[in-house]
Parts: C-alpha cells; sequence; structure tokens
C-alpha cells in the first residue's frame, strides 16, 4: 500500500471509529488516557494528511506548517510521557507499576527534550517515497529514538495484559522492520502502524467490560442475593 493523504485521511477516519468505541469502554478516570489512545492516533493520521497536502504545495504553506508542528508535538513530545502513564494507570499489579515508573521518568524525559527540538529548533519534513521523513533532532536523533522506544514500547511490554503486552510486541517490531528498510520514515511509517494496531487497546476494553458485567449481580435478582452468593457479611457491603 502507498501511503500518501488519501491513506491517512482513510485510516484516520477507520481508526477514529476504533477510537470513539474503546473511549466508551472506560468507566474509571483512570482508563481514559489509555483509552483514548486510539482516538488520538486517528487526529494524528489526519494531521499527517495534511502535511501531505503542505508538501505538495495543495494547501498554504501556514496551514501546513501548523499540521507539520501539531503531528510533531504529538509524535515526538506527548507520546513518549502519555503512553507509560497510560499504561501504569491501568496496571493492577505494584511491582509492575514500580517498574513501569523509572519509563515515565525516562519518557518525560525523552519528551521535553523532544518538545524542545520542536520549539526551538529548524524541523524539516519532505516526501520519501510513500512517507515522510521529519528531521530537526540533530546528532544524538538515533540515541533519543532508542530511548523513545524503550519509554513507550517497553512500558506496553511489562503489562500484566496479555493483548497490552501484544501492543507492545507489534509497535517494538515494526519499529525493528522500518527501521532495516526505511528509516528515514520511522516516525510516519510507524505512528501509522501504532494506530492500525490501536484495536488491540479496544479489544482489552472490551473484554475488561464483559468480565466486569459478569460478576455484576443481576438487577433481577432479589435483595441479599449477591451478598448471600459472596458469603459477605450484608451488613458489610452496605456500608
Amino acid at each position: 500500500m502507498c501511503f500518501s493523504p488519501e491513506a491517512d485521511f482513510v485510516g484516520g477516519v477507520l481508526v477514529g471509529g476504533v477510537g470513539i468505541a474503546t473511549l466508551a469502554q472506560a468507566r474509571h478516570t483512570r482508563e481514559i488516557p489509555l483509552a483514548a489512545l486510539p482516538l488520538a492516533f486517528a487526529c494524528h493520521e489526519v494531521a499527517e494528511g495534511f502535511v501531505w497536502l503542505g508538501q505538495r504545495g495543495t494547501i498554504a504553506k501556514p496551514v501546513g506548517d501548523v499540521a507539520l508542528y501539531a503531528y510533531l508535538f504529538f509524535a515526538w513530545a506527548l507520546l513518549p510521557v502519555l503512553i507509560p502513564i497510560a499504561v501504569r494507570l491501568v496496571e493492577p499489579d505494584r511491582h509492575r507499576r514500580r517498574s513501569m515508573a523509572a519509563l515515565v521518568v525516562l519518557g518525560s524525559a525523552v519528551g521535553a527534550y523532544l518538545l524542545w527540538v520542536v520549539a526551538d529548533h529548524s524541523i524539516t519534513a519532505q516526501i520519501a517515497g510513500n512517507s515522510i521523513d521529519y528531521r530537526g533532532v540533530g546528532n544524538i536523533g538515533d540515541t533519543v529514538t532508542v530511548l523513545y522506544v524503550v519509554a513507550t514500547c517497553g512500558t506496553f511490554v511489562l503489562s500484566s495484559s496479555r493483548r497490552i503486552v501484544w501492543f507492545g510486541v507489534a509497535n517494538l517490531a515494526a519499529v525493528g522492520v522500518i527501521a532495516e528498510v526505511k528509516s528515514e520514515g520511522l516516525t510516519s511509517l510507524w505512528c501509522f502502524w501504532a494506530a492500525i494496531v490501536s484495536v488491540l487497546i479496544y479489544l482489552h476494553f472490551r473484554d475488561l467490560r464483559r468480565v466486569a458485567d459478569r460478576s455484576e449481580p443481576s438487577p433481577t435478582a432479589p435483595v441479599g442475593t449477591a451478598s448471600a452468593e459472596r458469603g459477605s457479611d450484608p451488613e458489610v457491603v452496605t456500608r
């Protein structure tokens, strides 16, 4: 498939549908950052569609520049901070959360550096075949990329949820393949891939809700039935 503004716009719409469905599954505040990721990826793809149009001269340069900086702010500065925090918030295992805390710190440091790059450096973008090549990180770009991948994909892999782990594994594999085959399009192609496999996050929340719904007492059951089935003291339950 040849990536293009059309591909980004269509992908954004399709992933946006998944994103809305995922966000609708969130029932707790701590779940919102992770549940919002697919929808954020969808908006990200739409933004890159406008970057493509700007590079082709189809839209006014100021509009293309706004899209460029919006895209890179999300990809470079926000994601390495948001992903470790989002995954850690929903992780039930205390020991895993401790390990993830180190990646939250690492991701925050990477995000802060890349935010400074976006805000204070000359950022360029150019069409490179079937992707867009974003430049501006400088001579330490390879080091920053490695730390970025560790903070983002590493947090997914540490999760106790199988589907969240697979999300991280899939993205690690994609990073390796893209870096080997088309390193200049890493940011563009990896973000597109991450958007596509966001369906794993939706499946994670869907399964959580199914388990929760099965464990809830039937609304037609007599009062006190749920407490009796659990062997709990009704007084304790009602406090």
